[in-house]
């Protein structure tokens, strides 16, 4: 869209124009930073996370090919943005209401409602942790009405886990089965080992 407006890409950057530097701190750097972060630290980004930084591209590039701007083909650029901006809802609909599969249909009440059932019916105590991947024990601590912790893994933190706190692991179903000293259920495709006071 913006080679719409600019009718040449010359780049006169001058290093002490506050607005320049600005633009540039809210665009580029945070980009880099997080790259930086999840290269070094390890943690995975999520595109969503991103967003806030996009939005200031637009009047970034802008600013820079101000002088370069082609004012009289700003009808075909509002027309190329207004393409794009009824497209992406449209695309977006279209996918969620052709496909059942996407994570925007994710079931994770029904699933919480469901486990929380068996929880109530086999221990008295409350679900206090909840461990396994992000997106299934993640989802089921946020849905379930305890609000329980959410945790990757309970390797170096056991000590910090009371007798009473009530545990379940999400995973494989296969091996939770196997290796589950509670109450075990499954959810296809995902296995549920809940651990608590009965």
């Amino acid at each position: 869209m913006s080679f719409l407006l600019i009718k040449k890409i010359k780049l006169k950057i001058n290093l002490r124009d506050e607005k320049l530097i600005f633009l540039l701190f809210t665009t580029l750097v945070p980009i880099i930073l997080i790259i930086f972060t999840s290269t070094i630290i390890g943690v995975k980004i999520r595109t969503m996370w991103m967003t806030p930084f996009y939005l200031f591209s637009g009047s970034f590039i802008l600013y820079i090919f101000q002088n370069n701007i082609f004012f009289k083909n700003f009808k075909k650029f509002s027309f190329s943005f207004l393409f794009f901006f009824l497209l992406s809802p449209m695309v977006y609909i279209g996918v969620s209401m052709a496909s059942d599969t996407k994570r925007t249909d994710y079931p994770g009440k029904e699933i919480a409602r469901l486990v929380e059932n068996k929880w109530n019916n086999n221990f008295k105590n409350e679900i206090k942790i909840v461990v396994g991947d992000e997106w299934s024990a993640g989802n089921l601590s946020y849905h379930l009405s305890s609000r329980p912790k959410w945790m990757y893994t309970l390797e170096n933190k056991i000590s910090s886990i009371e007798p009473s706190d009530g545990i379940i692991y999400t995973g494989n179903p296969k091996i939770l089965k196997e290796v589950c000293p509670g109450v075990f259920g499954t959810i296809n495709p995902v296995g549920y080992c809940m651990i608590g006071v009965k």
